[in-house]
């Protein structure tokens, strides 16, 4: 296997784990300990992280398929 597909599969994966998973999740793992009385994340947190997830996944095609 090549290194473009190694890391296509990868991107692939990371980028479907930020889209399925919940960010409200993801904040609480992440982000959560930096915040005071912090109850839920904001909404450009939620935008941004699918925007991400989108992109890694978009990507993880290319490479996949180059």
């Amino acid at each position: 296997m090549n290194q473009e597909i190694i890391a296509g599969i990868v991107l692939c994966i990371f980028g479907l784990c930020l889209l399925l998973i919940s960010p409200n999740k993801i904040w609480a793992v992440s982000e959560k300990w930096k915040t005071v009385g912090g109850k839920r994340p904001s909404k450009s947190y939620v935008v941004i992280t699918r925007l991400l997830g989108i992109v890694f996944l978009v990507v993880g095609i290319v490479l996949f398929f180059q």
